[in-house]
This record gives C-alpha cells, sequence and structure tokens, in this order.
C-alpha cells in the first residue's frame, strides 16, 4: 500500500499534489525495501519532469535522508538538463 500510495502521483503532471507527494516520500523514506525507494525515485523522477525547482528543492533538502537509489533515480532527469 506505501508503494501505491507513491505511485498514484504518477502521470498528474501539473495535477500532481507536490505536498502529499513529498509527505509521502518522507514517510517511506527510511524503508529498506528496495521497490519502496525505487518508487520515490521513480515518483520524483516523473515530477522533475513538470516541475524541477520544486523537486530540485525537496532532494536537496532531503538528500541525507534520501536513499541512494531514491536519489539517482530521482534526479536523473535534473541531472541530464544540468539542473543537479
Amino acid at each position: 500500500i506505501r508503494r501505491a500510495a507513491i505511485l498514484l502521483q504518477l502521470k498528474h503532471k501539473q495535477d500532481t499534489d507536490h505536498r502529499t507527494l513529498f509527505r509521502y516520500c518522507r514517510t517511506c523514506m527510511g524503508e529498506s525495501e528496495f521497490f519502496i525507494k525505487k518508487a520515490i525515485g521513480w515518483a520524483l523522477r516523473e515530477y522533475s519532469k513538470t516541475d524541477p525547482d520544486r523537486v530540485l528543492i525537496f532532494v536537496e533538502k532531503e538528500k541525507c535522508n534520501l536513499s541512494g537509489l531514491s536519489y539517482r533515480e530521482g534526479t536523473k532527469i535534473l541531472k541530464k538538463n544540468g539542473l543537479a
């Protein structure tokens, strides 16, 4: 259910509720399960296509709390575009 709550935010683009997305990410950051970490990164990466500045602020603020996998996945597009 935790993973589904994060992935529910995918593909909403401008309709993404960033507060909810970031709250779910923060809630699940400490999880050790691979698929939770991957879901966080995937959701952040997809949202970074719509609102890169907001995602950049979030990942920089939470960098110490995000797993390496979540951070790498979440910043993939940002790095490609020279933002991270």
